[in-house]
C-alpha cells in the first residue's frame, strides 16, 4: 500500500496483529519507584447498537480477587514492566478470554476518562488519585504535611496490591436510538430514576436536555446521551 501522503511511495512492510475476542476491562494503576498497585478493575459492557459494533452500555467496577481478575492484574503489572513505567498514573485496556487468557489493547498514561471517584470511594473505599498523591508525597515527616489531615492520608504499604470491592458499582452510559427534534422531557422519568435506591448520580448532556436540540443516535462514547451512576449491595 502506499505511505499516507505520499501516494509515491509504496510500504516494504506490513504488520499483522492478532484479533483479540473476549470481554474487555480496564485497569487503574498507580506505580510507586516499579512497584505497582491496582486501584480499580472496571469491566466494559460493550454492544452493538445503532450500526455501530461496540457501543458502551456500561462500565462496571468489579472484585479483582477473583481468578480472572488475578489473572488480568498480573499481567498488566508484567506488562507496565515491560514498558518501563516505574511512577504514576496508568489506564490499561484489556481483553480477557477464557482459554486464552488475557490480552493487552493499549496503556495510556493518564487517569480513567470518567468520573470514577464516587463509585471507587463507594465500592472500593479509596481511589487512584489519593493512591498517586501518597505515591509521590507519602511517607515524610508529619510537619511536611497541613495539620490534623492524619486521618485524609492513605499508607502506600497498607495498601493492598488488588482491590477488593464491598458493594456493586457501575457507570450506566445512556444510549440514544433516536434522530431528530428534541420535542420535549418526561421529567417525571427523570425524578423517578433520580429517587431510585441505587442511583447515587446522573447526568443527561445539555443536546439531549434542551428542547428544540437536534439529536443523533449513539454510535461510541462521545456520543452517549449522559450517564448514570449505580451502587448498590444488591447486584
Amino acid at each position: 500500500s502506499t505511505v499516507f501522503g505520499e501516494p509515491k511511495n509504496k510500504h516494504e512492510s506490513v504488520l499483522v496483529q492478532e484479533f483479540a475476542t473476549g470481554t474487555e476491562y480496564a485497569l487503574d494503576t498507580v506505580s510507586k519507584n516499579g512497584e505497582h498497585k491496582i486501584a480499580a478493575l472496571w469491566r466494559y459492557d460493550k454492544r452493538p447498537a445503532n450500526g455501530a459494533p461496540f457501543v458502551y452500555h456500561a462500565t462496571e467496577l468489579v472484585d479483582a480477587n477473583t481468578k480472572t481478575g488475578k489473572s488480568i492484574c498480573e499481567y498488566t503489572k508484567k506488562t507496565l514492566d515491560a514498558l518501563g513505567i516505574r511512577w504514576g498514573l496508568t489506564h490499561t485496556e484489556i481483553i480477557f478470554r477464557n482459554g486464552i487468557g488475557p490480552r493487552l489493547v493499549e496503556v495510556n498514561c493518564r487517569q480513567h476518562n470518567m468520573d470514577f471517584i464516587p463509585l471507587a470511594m463507594a465500592a472500593v473505599g479509596y481511589n487512584s488519585l489519593d493512591m498517586l498523591l501518597t505515591a509521590y508525597l507519602g511517607g515524610k515527616g508529619e510537619a511536611f504535611y497541613p495539620p490534623d489531615t492524619d486521618h485524609l492520608r492513605l499508607d502506600w504499604d497498607e495498601l493492598p496490591d488488588i482491590p477488593s470491592t464491598r458493594v456493586y458499582g457501575a457507570m450506566v452510559h445512556l444510549v440514544c436510538h433516536a434522530k431528530g427534534r428534541l420535542a420535549g422531557l418526561n421529567m417525571n422519568a427523570l425524578s423517578e430514576i433520580a429517587e431510585l435506591e441505587s442511583v447515587r448520580d446522573k447526568e443527561i448532556y445539555s443536546s439531549f436536555a434542551e428542547v428544540g436540540s437536534s439529536i443523533e443516535p449513539t454510535v461510541n462514547i462521545k456520543t452517549d446521551a449522559g450517564w448514570i451512576h449505580l451502587v448498590h449491595f444488591d447486584k
